[in-house]
């Protein structure tokens, strides 16, 4: 219900604004809120991408003297190593077919302190005699079997393993994935400092795995990589993804836990952190890699809960996000921007809707203008994919890129848009939250990520 009233709040806000530029402007209102979408859209592109180019001057800077260096006196600088008590958690349900390899792969990591919890969501395959048969080779692996009854949901089942849990760093991962035996060490650097209550590592895809909908998937991967290490370099508001996220104890506790209304509990946690003061960063050199979605129907029922739960987020912390006295001005630009792109595609469906009206009226129409709005919108999105995959899927040729750029641009706005406008009316006209539910995953063989 409070969804539901603030989104009725804002757009009636939107209402107003429409009014008073038809008061005060001759044209096509929609269209002209559009353009200025468009305009954030691009400064904000503009921004991101300056702060990336610095950032690999920067680095490159660093690696040239580091080696001049090491020439002088033959070793490296010593470095300073933060490894604190680590709890790895996986939630998982019915997951028989991946959640061995798991398992084995997080047993296979070099970190001095760590333990793996699993928590079975009531499964109903046979993940538990998997789990029972684990225990008696990793003697130290710790499983919660949640009872028939409990309260639903990857949150409800991440809390009651952080009631348990006494490591000063959380890690979480999905039921399917997998980490290079480094990936605690590499990643650990950047959740050392103090203001910092969480960080994300990046999301591939398992390389074995072809088709149109993988590659498309990892091109988006990609693009969200390039805009989460942006935002970190421009001290914007980095977002958690659930798999391959680390969270400090404390700043868990501060919080209060995972949140168990949440459809999207990456999402959430991130906005609760960030409206209590904790930073969150971006580690892409710490990679973890996780299945593509290798259906149609099953990428639209993750999509449906991803979007509604960012949707959601958004207007559960709708008023600390714009408190000066909680976020940066940088943070709730940052953040501003973002939200635009999920307005657009309902702004786009209002004005064709207008134009369809007034063509069928014989009032004058602005199809020309909406034309290249919509034409401005794909293509901003297109070259920061191209600028994404060029970085984060190299080695990849220019040609191949905008070639490729075209069509995951074309699928993700094909299948985005309507998604996000199904969200919407959900939260406008629907009783409830949608329910949780899991990813499907197929299984993948040790062998198969390289």
């Amino acid at each position: 219900m409070r969804n539901r009233v603030v989104l009725l709040g804002l757009a009636f806000l939107i209402w107003l604004s429409l009014k008073a530029l038809d008061t005060f402007v001759t044209g096509p209102e929609v269209l002209i809120i559009l353009s200025f979408a468009v305009s954030m859209m691009v400064c904000h592109s503009i921004w991101l991408f300056g702060a990336q180019q610095r950032h690999r001057r920067k680095i490159e800077d660093q690696n040239r003297l580091a080696a001049r260096i090491k020439d002088l006196d033959g070793i490296g600088s010593p470095n300073h190593v933060w490894q604190p008590s680590l709890d790895i958690f996986i939630s998982a349900k019915n997951e028989s077919r991946v959640i061995e390899t798991t398992i084995r792969n997080l047993y296979k990591i070099n970190y001095p302190d760590y333990r793996v919890w699993v928590i079975d969501d009531c499964s109903t395959d046979t993940m538990p005699q998997i789990l029972e048969r684990l225990q008696g080779e990793f003697t130290d692996l710790r499983v919660i079997y949640r009872q028939p009854g409990s309260v639903p949901g990857k949150s409800a089942a991440l809390n009651e393993a952080l009631a348990l849990a006494r490591a000063d760093v959380i890690a979480v991962f999905d039921a399917d994935a997998y980490v290079d035996p480094e990936f605690f060490n590499t990643i650990m650097p950047a959740l050392e400092p103090a203001n910092v209550g969480a960080v994300q590592a990046q999301k591939t895809m398992y390389k074995h795995q072809t088709g149109f909908l993988v590659n498309a998937q990892s091109s988006e991967y990609a693009l969200d990589t390039y805009f989460q290490v942006s935002r970190d370099l421009i001290g914007g508001a980095v977002e958690l993804r659930g798999n391959g996220q680390l969270a400090k104890r404390q700043a868990l506790v501060d919080v209060g836990g995972w949140n168990t209304r949440s459809i999207t509990d990456d999402l959430d946690l991130s906005m609760r952190l960030l409206v209590n003061n904790w930073d969150i960063r971006f580690s892409p050199e710490a990679k973890v890699v996780e299945e593509a979605v290798t259906t149609w129907s099953g990428l639209i029922k993750q999509r449906k809960r991803w979007a509604e739960g960012s949707i959601r987020r958004y207007l559960d912390y709708i008023f600390p996000l714009n408190s000066p006295t909680r976020l940066s001005l940088i943070e709730r630009l940052d953040t501003l921007v973002f939200t635009v792109y999920f307005l657009v595609p309902a702004l786009m469906l209002i004005e064709v809707a207008s134009e369809l009206v007034h063509l069928f009226t014989g009032s004058p129409t602005h199809g020309k203008l909406l034309a290249l709005v919509a034409m401005a919108i794909f293509l901003i999105t297109q070259i920061d994919l191209f600028i994404a995959m060029r970085i984060y899927r190299a080695p990849i040729s220019a040609i191949k890129a905008i070639v490729e750029s075209f069509f995951v641009t074309a699928y993700i706005y094909g299948h985005w848009v309507p998604v996000i406008i199904v969200s919407f009316c959900k939260i406008f006209f629907g009783k409830q939250t949608s329910k949780w539910h899991r990813t499907e995953h197929a299984g993948v063989a040790e062998t198969a990520v390289h």
